[in-house]
């Protein structure tokens, strides 16, 4: 943040100087309107009036972006509770799987205790 503000010190200062140098009266005609500047500050007006155009498109830029990647965070936590359910209910299919005496594929807890990460033998 601190070399943003130096930089725009600096191009503050610099467009200063040049609108010191450059005092010739230049006339600016847009539509029906019409201005008597002089130059150093009609070029530095307009450069100003260019930048903060460019800020206003950025920030709709980074809006969308923002809305964006919103939505998609949304959407992975939408799945991971999913998959945490179906982890949960596979879990418990197993454990109902061990108590009612059919074969056992892991030794008892195991699978649980491991949070569904099979042991390596």
């Amino acid at each position: 943040m601190k070399s943003y503000v130096v930089a725009l010190a600096l191009g503050m200062l610099l467009a200063a100087f040049y609108a010191v140098q450059n005092s010739g009266t230049v006339i600016v005609k847009f539509l029906t309107w019409q201005w008597s500047l002089h130059q150093g500050i009609w070029e530095v007006l307009v450069f100003a009036a260019g930048a903060v155009l460019m800020w206003i498109t950025s920030l709709f830029a980074q809006l969308e972006y923002k809305n964006r990647y919103k939505s998609d965070t949304k959407e992975l936590k939408r799945r991971i509770a999913e998959l945490e359910d179906e982890k949960r209910s596979l879990l418990n299919a197993l454990q109902r799987e061990g108590n009612a005496g059919s074969r056992e594929v892991f030794p008892q807890g195991e699978y649980a205790a491991n949070e569904g990460v099979e042991a390596e033998k």
